[in-house]
C-alpha cells in the first residue's frame, strides 16, 4: 500500500515546488513523487511521466495530487483516469478538496464528476452540430474534396456511352477504377 504523488505544471516558467512540499507534508515519500511539465489540456495517456506512474501503481496504492486540475482540465479525461485506477483498486486523493476516492465522499465525488463529464460531452456535441448546421447554411460543402470535377464526371459518362470500361476511363482521368466507375454510373 504505497503512497505516490503527482505534481504538474503547464510551462517551464512554473515550478512544482509548492505541490511537492504539500505532497511531502501529506506523507508521500520524496522518491514516490513524480513531476512533469505539460499542459493540463493534454490527455493523461499523452503525459509520459503520469502514464509511467499509472503503470507502476498497484492495488492498494494511493495517488495523491494537490488539486484536481493537476490530473487534467478535461472532466472526461480525468474521470477516465480515475476510473482506470479505481478498477485496479488504486485510490486517488485530492488534497485541496479533501477527497479520497476510497471513501463514501470520494464515491459521491466520482458520481458528480461523471455528471460533469457527460455534461461536457453534450456541450461539445452541441457545438459541433451547431457548427455543422452553420456551415451547411452558408453553403460550405463538408467532407473530403471531390476527386473529380463536374466536367470530369460528364466526360466519364460520355466515355462509358462510347463503350469504354471503368479501367480505361480511370487511366484517362488519372483516378482509381472505383472512382471512374462511380462517375460513370452517377
Amino acid at each position: 500500500m504505497g503512497k505516490y504523488g503527482y505534481a504538474r505544471v503547464s510551462t517551464s516558467r512554473q515550478q512544482t515546488d509548492n505541490q511537492v512540499t504539500d505532497l511531502l507534508r501529506e506523507g508521500v515519500p520524496e522518491t514516490q513523487i513524480v513531476t512533469e511539465t505539460v499542459s493540463g489540456a493534454t490527455a493523461w495517456k499523452s503525459r509520459p511521466a503520469l502514464k509511467k506512474l499509472v503503470r507502476r501503481l498497484q492495488a492498494g496504492d494511493t495517488l495523491t495530487v494537490v488539486k484536481l486540475d493537476r490530473l487534467g482540465r478535461n472532466a472526461l479525461d480525468v474521470l477516465t483516469l480515475i476510473d482506470v485506477l479505481k478498477k485496479r483498486e488504486i485510490s486517488v486523493r485530492i488534497l485541496n478538496l479533501g477527497i479520497d476516492t476510497a471513501g463514501a465522499g470520494g464515491k459521491l465525488f466520482l458520481l458528480l464528476l461523471a455528471g460533469f463529464a457527460e455534461f461536457e460531452r453534450n456541450i461539445i456535441r452541441e457545438r459541433v452540430l451547431s457548427g455543422l448546421e452553420t456551415a451547411k447554411a452558408k453553403g460550405i460543402r463538408l467532407g473530403r474534396k471531390p476527386t473529380l470535377t463536374e466536367e470530369n464526371i460528364a466526360q466519364a459518362r460520355r466515355l462509358k456511352a462510347q463503350g469504354l470500361s471503368a479501367r480505361e476511363v480511370a487511366k484517362l482521368l488519372h483516378v482509381s477504377k472505383m472512382t471512374a466507375w462511380r462517375a460513370m454510373n452517377s
